[in-house]
């Protein structure tokens, strides 16, 4: 199972157990590793933050984006509607 799927299933209510003692137990293990594992964001808000900082990483500046455009399959602004085409990378 994928990492990012399992972190998923963790957050969901009830995805560290039933038992109050080691929900808590898991929770500060998990905290230990990335404090941020169980972010407020939206994992879609995660998805465009991660997309547009990978940008911005590329070369130090973020480049004009327009909205529909993709990258890695996922819609990085939002405009036309959401869609799920090729990768397009704009330089």
């Amino acid at each position: 199972m994928p990492i990012g799927h399992h972190l998923a299933y963790l957050r969901r209510k009830g995805g560290l157990g039933k038992d109050p003692k080691r929900v808590a137990e898991r929770a500060a293990q998990l905290a230990e590793i990335d404090e941020d594992w169980n972010c407020p964001w939206s994992l879609n808000w995660q998805r465009h933050y991660r997309v547009l900082a990978d940008l911005l990483d590329a070369d130090g500046t973020l480049p004009a984006i327009e909205p529909g455009v993709t990258f890695d399959g996922t819609t990085s602004v939002r405009g036309g509607g959401s869609r799920r085409t090729p990768v397009s990378r704009r330089s």
